[in-house]
């Protein structure tokens, strides 16, 4: 473990990654995945390559522009940032617009995601998430 990453470098790695991920980038993301990263899903866990597939999967189902994706929190425990997220996006086969809500656990080291957990949830409209609050 590099002991002169600070919490606000071990953020900028997640938010290099998510920028990354909006640009479909997979090959600049790649120097931020460790060669042994393992992931956690819904879905089942997967590995760096099955990380990337799924990348590019979203990116053939949605439209989105580069802003797309939003931080809203991020927290720093040692290795491990939490961080929660907000995604509006379209779908490409319909044009109707959809955001997701996001939460992702990645242990970061040297620069690199090693591990995380994430899920992702559709909201049923834009306007739901500020309903969300009032229950």
């Amino acid at each position: 473990m590099d002991n002169n990453e600070t919490p606000e470098d071990k953020k900028a790695v997640f938010r290099q990654l998510v920028d990354c991920y909006t640009r479909a980038d997979v090959d600049a993301m790649a120097a931020l995945i460790a060669p042994d990263y393992a992931g956690h899903t819904s879905a089942g866990p997967r590995d760096w390559a099955e990380f990337r597939q799924s990348i590019l999967n979203f990116h053939q189902l949605f439209d989105y522009p580069p802003d797309a994706f939003t931080i809203e929190d991020q927290f720093v425990d040692g290795d491990k940032v939490a961080t929660r997220m907000t995604c509006h996006v379209r779908s490409r086969d319909t044009g109707e617009p959809m955001t997701m809500i996001g939460i992702n656990l990645a242990v970061i080291r040297g620069g690199q995601v090693i591990e995380e957990w994430n899920t992702w949830e559709m909201v049923q409209s834009p306007d739901s998430l500020s309903m969300q609050g009032a229950a």
